[in-house]
């Protein structure tokens, strides 16, 4: 094989597309070949594909991951990257991870950008993308996700940091911009002690779209500390239930939401996390003595 710099899929040789791109990411990691490249066509993904540290695999202009089946279908390993693609699920009882990234390889020079990841089976399932620190050390932080489209999946991006046996182990300063989420049941999940051994802080949402549906439950789930959400969200009446749709946990402290919701879609269970709603006064009591949190009151016995 020629030796150059970048690596092509549709050089290598396999029974099945998953093989092949595989095999090119295996190939790049061993000759120091760091940028991987799929063609301009559709890919049936059958199996698990793991890129190898330091490998980046970009999708062509018209490249599309279709899956069959249940697995998890992109694994990034140290500093590796996914840039581009367009990567569709195809099975009703899909309920595994499309883009996953375990702590325990201690990322911090990763970026995943310009993608579309759609739930195509006609029932919301698996998480789009999810971030997963739970072992001594493990930690995922300073990752850039970028221009990233999400459909129909049970949830949309999904950072879970768990207690270890020992140590900490942390999902922090992650940035996630420009950020499409489409008619998940859960659109963003933050799990997460408040702080250390385990925590999901400091990481920044901004340019958020959020569009629900009727399989909608929640728009965010919030854990952790100093965490930033900016964006916007529409068509609440799509969602059939009129229940809270941000729930701040009792784990949660200092976050910032920047979103314009109605109050009584927001419920804070934690330490002065800090949103903001549409409603002058979000609700009522006829004590002023014993208002609800946020009631403003016009004294006009002065």
């Amino acid at each position: 094989m020629a030796d150059f710099p970048i690596v092509l899929v549709d050089d290598f040789q396999g029974a099945t597309d998953s093989i092949k791109i595989q095999a090119a990411i295996n190939f790049a990691e061993t000759n120091n070949q760091k940028v991987v490249v799929s063609g301009n066509r559709t890919y049936t993904l059958n199996a698990p594909i793991v890129i190898k540290k330091g490998v980046e695999l970009q999708a062509s202009r018209a490249t599309h991951y279709t899956v069959q089946g249940n697995f998890r279908v992109f694994e990034l390993q140290q500093n590796a990257s996914l840039v581009g693609g367009f990567i569709t699920i195809n099975s009703s009882s899909y309920n595994s991870d499309v883009i996953f990234l375990d702590g325990k390889y201690q990322y911090e020079k990763t970026r995943v950008k310009d993608l579309y990841l759609t739930n195509w089976s006609g029932k919301n399932g698996g998480t789009a993308i999810k971030l997963y620190a739970g072992a001594n050390g493990s930690k995922i932080q300073y990752i850039n996700f970028e221009n990233i489209s999400i459909s129909r999946f049970s949830k949309g991006i999904f950072l879970q940091a768990v207690k270890p046996a020992t140590g900490e182990a942390w999902v922090n300063a992650n940035r996630f911009d420009k950020i499409t989420i489409d008619g998940c049941t859960d659109m963003i999940v933050l799990d997460s002690s408040k702080q250390p051994p385990n925590e999901c802080s400091g990481n920044v949402f901004t340019n958020l779209q959020i569009q629900p549906s009727s399989n909608t439950n929640k728009l965010f789930t919030i854990t952790g500390t100093e965490n930033q959400f900016e964006g916007m969200s529409w068509d609440l009446h799509f969602i059939k239930h009129t229940n809270p749709v941000v729930e701040f946990k009792a784990a949660s402290a200092g976050n910032q939401f920047r979103i314009l919701l109605p109050y009584n879609r927001i419920v804070n269970n934690g330490d002065h996390n800090n949103s903001i709603g549409r409603d002058i006064i979000p609700l009522t009591t006829s004590d002023p003595k014993n208002p609800t949190i946020g009631q403003i009151w016009l004294r006009v016995d002065l």
